[in-house]
């Protein structure tokens, strides 16, 4: 099993997430377990698997799928 791409959670509270085309998903609100929750505005929530995480790079998180993809983690 590889090493997580983030061990400290409380670092990237608040950070902006990029999908991998690069697209501004929103930032990061809240973790628990296994996911994250990222938000941008009212009609943009999404719960996410921490093992869907590429890396940080000390201002912004980078998550391993495409925006389309990210999409079957809306929160409804």
């Amino acid at each position: 099993m590889s090493e997580p791409a983030i061990l400290n959670w409380e670092r990237v509270m608040h950070k902006n997430v990029r999908s991998s085309d690069n697209y501004d998903v929103g930032n990061i609100i809240s973790e628990a377990g296994d996911t994250f929750t990222i938000y941008k505005g009212a009609s943009r929530e999404y719960k996410v698997p921490k093992d869907e995480v590429e890396g940080f790079n000390g201002a912004e998180v980078f998550l391993k799928i495409s925006y389309n993809e990210l999409q079957k983690y809306k929160v409804q």
